[in-house]
């Protein structure tokens, strides 16, 4: 839900500054404890074996959580939980991971065990109250939620337990009367209005349910997020009403996202005898929990706290996809693919969030350089689905990546091609893609061409650089090369690949000093990239440095080379016969010096 956007972003922020005592005495999930290593004499009761034994388990466990491998780290600290002392709070840290985990019966008792060593986080309430709700205790859920006293669980957390608690109890008045706390907020109140329907429509009670329903869909430019659009067009769908079913799906946020036509499309083709979604109260329940991950995630401090509950809501409704994606999501903010890969993986093909899994399982497979995999998941796409241009960008990156450079300007094309002709902000990168493709290949010409087009469509710096080093490297219009890297080029702004084209046209125009003065820069701007060590040890060579030229050229030979243009073959010809002068290229020579006029003027600002 959508429609009062502002304000629940403020109602964030502030839900950020109560929820820190949640977790204040525990830990970061993808942080190690930050308190040092204790001594093994003070981990060690008495030198048994199985002091040594668990003192091991527990620096394993330190080992696995440095390594992101939770579950891992978890079992470890298991072994060694009774030994430790006190003040290391590994009971705390242990359920905060276990609940990460999904492992939430686990984390039940080492939660209880945390609160009798201290920790008063109202989250071990929590994590308690939704064990008894999925193991259908639901009156002791509302007893253990009722003696927290945190403002923020009171007013935002505990209605939503405490609501669909009471509905496993058939209850609706107390149900309704829960949830009072969040239609106090206007903020919430979307929140309040789909939940107070849903518990009614859950309990068979129609007319409320529709009176909370009309309510929330009739909020100025509200907009339903999956869940609910699904739970109200069943709703309408289920009493033989599919204009109003259809009237929901116009309502829904984000239309265009293949997730969302997926979910609109089953609703379109669904008839009266559909089955309801809301079979028991943990259904309603994992999307309560759902909404607070969601909030909470909305201010990155409180991520691991949004995860927390992310796995809550899965461990309610197992088969309820977007607390998943939302893990997975924040997993790939801290670049922890793999783990978030993991997250994908429990979402199967029957979901309307497979695709999604899918691609995104794709997209870290490629950031983790597993590229091979990664085709075969983009090609599966390609295949099964209605072709769309992410999908052949991304197969166009990774030939590219792979040097099948012919194969990539094609994908490039196809996708181009599935765009309508005015979107500008959409195809001129993949144009750009093309001319590096052709460039790496060895094609300038074409190369060139679709720089030109960039430039065309879309002026910026990095095109400026590419073409004006697409035409050095053709020893062509070394006049307009110049005009073009020059403008490129920003002296506050450490960019490697600018600096090195800087450098190489000074190379190419015979100012070897000026050719190594930015070669030096942009191998200390961008020191993992082997065309620039070349280039270095080129205009080494030319003033006479030979051995540091020797040196460079086989450090560029150490490197990968991202860029397709490190000519390996020629740099170890070099290695063996040195370099012979170039042939410096005809050009205006007024024209350089007055770029070379404008370069200083930039530097000297």
């Amino acid at each position: 839900m959508n429609g009062v956007r502002k304000v629940i972003e403020k109602a964030a922020y502030v839900l950020s500054i109560l929820i820190g005592i949640v977790v204040a005495n525990s830990c970061t999930l993808f942080n190690i404890p930050q308190q040092t290593a204790p001594a093994v004499s003070t981990l060690e009761q008495a030198p048994t074996a199985e002091g040594k034994q668990n003192y091991g388990s527990y620096l394993a466990g330190r080992v696995a959580h440095i390594r992101h491998n939770l579950n891992k780290a978890a079992d470890y600290y298991k072994n060694a939980v009774d030994f430790v002392p006190d003040k290391q709070m590994l009971p705390s840290q242990l359920y905060i991971i276990l609940t990460s985990q999904g492992r939430i019966d686990e984390a039940v008792a080492y939660a209880q065990m945390a609160r009798k060593k201290g920790d008063e986080s109202p989250f071990i309430d929590t994590i308690e109250a939704i064990n008894l709700i999925k193991h259908g205790e639901y009156q002791k859920a509302i007893d253990t939620i009722g003696k927290t006293n945190n403002p923020i669980a009171v007013t935002f957390f505990n209605p939503l337990i405490s609501a669909w608690s009471h509905a496993g109890l058939k209850d609706a008045k107390k149900a309704t009367k829960a949830l009072a706390p969040l239609a106090a907020n206007a903020a919430f109140r979307p929140l309040y209005l789909f939940h107070a329907g849903a518990i009614n429509d859950y309990l068979g009670n129609t007319k409320a349910a529709e009176a909370h329903y009309t309510a929330l869909m009739n909020i100025r430019h509200m907009e339903l997020a999956v869940f609910p659009l699904q739970v109200i067009s069943n709703f309408y769908l289920r009493r033989a009403e599919p204009d109003k079913a259809l009237r929901v799906a116009g309502l829904a946020l984000n239309k265009d996202n293949l997730m969302m036509k997926t979910v609109i499309d089953d609703i379109k083709k669904a008839d009266s005898n559909i089955e309801p979604i809301l079979k028991q109260p943990e259904t309603g329940l994992a999307d309560a929990l759902f909404s607070i991950a969601l909030l909470l995630q909305q201010d990155g401090s409180n991520a691991d706290l949004s995860i927390l509950f992310a796995s809550l809501s899965s461990y309610c409704s197992p088969e309820y996809p977007l607390p998943r994606l939302l893990a997975a999501d924040i997993l790939e903010k801290r670049k922890l693919y793999a783990e978030a890969n993991q997250a994908y993986r429990h979402i199967g093909p029957e979901s309307y969030a497979y695709y999604t899994a899918l691609f995104q399982t794709a997209k870290n497979l490629m950031q983790t350089d597993n590229t091979a995999e990664a085709e075969k998941i983009f090609r599966r796409l390609y295949t099964d689905y209605p072709p769309n241009p992410d999908i052949l960008t991304n197969l166009g990156e990774i030939a590219r990546i792979e040097g099948r450079y012919d194969e990539a300007a094609k994908f490039y094309q196809k996708a181009i091609d599935r765009y309508p002709s005015d979107s500008v902000t959409e195809t001129w990168p993949l144009h750009f893609a093309i001319g590096i493709s052709h460039g790496a290949a060895g094609r300038n010409d074409l190369a060139e061409k679709h720089l030109r087009k960039v430039l065309k469509l879309k002026p910026n710096r990095m095109t400026q650089n590419h073409l004006g080093y697409t035409l050095l490297q053709q020893n062509k219009k070394l006049e307009e090369a110049f005009e073009l890297i020059v403008s490129a080029y920003n002296p506050k702004v450490a960019d490697g690949t600018v600096t090195d084209s800087l450098g190489w046209a000074f190379y190419k125009i015979g100012d070897y000093e000026q050719a190594v003065r930015y070669l030096e820069a942009a191998s200390n701007q961008a020191p993992s990239e082997a065309v620039i060590y070349d280039h270095l040890g080129d205009a080494y060579w030319q003033v006479g440095r030979k051995r540091e030229a020797v040196f460079q050229w086989n450090h560029a030979l150490r490197l990968k080379d991202n860029t397709g243009e490190f000519e390996r073959q020629l740099t170890l010809k070099k290695l063996e016969s040195g370099l012979e002068k170039p042939a410096i290229p005809s050009f205006d020579a007024k024209q350089i010096e007055k770029q070379v006029e404008r370069l200083k003027a930039k530097e000297n600002k």
